[in-house]
């Protein structure tokens, strides 16, 4: 009876897991911001920690140094300023057999002009990413999540008609992006303001939103892609055979 109960926590366990978000924190406002999380792991983090940051600027001081110091070893300069005679004596340039033999060196066998790639075999191996690909994208970019998306753009400017140009340009775009996020994730409640400062000479602009994708979403995904791009494979020789020239 206990192992029936360690087994269903196990399998518990397990399905929690899966059913668990990565979440995408995204803020832009003059600079970039940028977080991947799952639980209590930070995946990524843009930009880096401070300790991390002072500890890199740390390493590359003493990367620098280390290199002047080697320079000033190498060209024999004197502590005091003055230049001194440098110790390593010029190379003697080489014989000319050798310098013969070098140039003679053969650069291996060239390829047979049945093993390279052609026009028809790189159309053969896109249509075979495409169609193993495209399915499966468009569903888990369906099963990806967007909240609080947030667009905030003021369009400046001194010139009243460039403005007013640019102000038309932005909103086009902005209603052609939010089509978009619309049309192939799950886009849930945007809030967008766009407007036009005549006072102001630049433009500013801020962006955040929050994007989660369940774990089992993103397994689905990689099964189901790799048992079509199999089958395709399998099923299509010209694509077999250009994949066939990418290894050799």
């Amino acid at each position: 009876m206990s192992g029936w109960i360690i087994a269903g926590a196990i399998v518990a366990v397990i399905l929690i897991l899966l059913m668990t978000s990565v979440t995408v924190r995204f803020e832009y406002s003059g600079e970039l911001r940028l977080k991947i999380n799952w639980l209590f792991l930070n995946l990524v983090q843009i930009p880096a920690k401070t300790k991390k940051m002072k500890r890199r600027d740390k390493k590359a001081e003493k990367d620098v140094k280390s290199a002047a110091a080697d320079e000033e070893e190498l060209s024999g300069e004197a502590p005091d300023g003055k230049t001194g005679v440098s110790q390593e004596k010029k190379s003697s340039p080489e014989p000319k057999k050798s310098q013969e033999k070098k140039a003679k060196k053969p650069k291996g066998s060239p390829k047979n002009s049945a093993d390279k790639l052609t026009l028809k075999d790189i159309r053969a191996l896109v249509k075979l990413v495409w169609d193993s690909l495209s399915k499966p994208l468009k569903r888990v970019l369906k099963a990806t999540r967007i909240y609080d998306f947030r667009l905030y753009i003021v369009v400046g400017g001194e010139d009243a008609a460039k403005a007013a140009i640019r102000f038309g340009e932005v909103n086009i775009a902005a209603g052609s992006a939010l089509a978009f996020l619309d049309g192939n994730f799950t886009l849930k409640k945007p809030d967008y303001y766009i407007t036009c400062d005549f006072l102001s000479e630049e433009t500013r602009s801020e962006c955040s939103f929050t994007a989660k994708l369940t774990v089992i979403a993103a397994l689905a995904f990689l099964f189901w892609l790799a048992g079509r791009a199999v089958k395709n494979y399998r099923a299509r020789e010209d694509a077999a055979a250009a994949v066939g020239k990418l290894r050799k």
